[in-house]
């Protein structure tokens, strides 16, 4: 790789890191590439982006960022998933991956500026969607709008009836 593309790939991971809101380091040794490319799909299926790249660019690229503290867990073959939008999805993805993958390995992650675990990723995993999410929360909204309609409907008629 010369010097110029290296330059290029630091400045495109580190605008991919100043996007991001979120950014998950994995191991990814002993995988076939069939398994790396369903992740990458699911990944990018969620609104995230995955990347592969060399650890020595990945730790320039974080340089100055909220993903600073990350710089550490570059090391071995290392590859980085993040978001700006549903990190839901994200979770969801890494940690569907990561049990039909034994030999992958979650190595560190940051979310919205805090270090996060692969405990916080199952936690999260385990959340409905965001689509689902709202959806309860608007029925939630609508019910006592919709109990009083049939409250006031109730008295309409008892008066009527009288």
């Amino acid at each position: 790789m010369e010097r110029t593309q290296k330059t290029q790939e630091v400045a495109e991971l580190k605008q991919a890191f100043s996007k991001a809101t979120t950014a998950v380091v994995v191991e990814f040794k002993g995988l076939t590439v069939e398994k790396d490319t369903a992740f990458r799909k699911s990944v990018r299926d969620g609104k995230g982006q995955y990347r592969v790249s060399k650890n020595t660019l990945l730790r320039l690229a974080v340089k100055e960022t909220a993903f600073e503290s990350l710089g550490n867990a570059f090391k071995g073959a290392s590859a980085v998933a993040t978001t700006n939008e549903d990190v839901i999805a994200l979770a969801k993805a890494l940690n569907a991956f990561l049990k039909d993958n034994p030999a992958a390995k979650f190595k560190a992650g940051v979310m919205d500026g805090k270090q996060i675990s692969m405990s916080d990723i199952a936690q999260l995993a385990d959340l409905p969607s965001r689509e689902v999410l709202i959806a309860k929360l608007l029925f939630l909204m609508q019910y006592p709008v919709s109990g009083l309609a049939i409250v006031l409907e109730g008295i309409r008629k008892q008066k009527a009836g009288e």
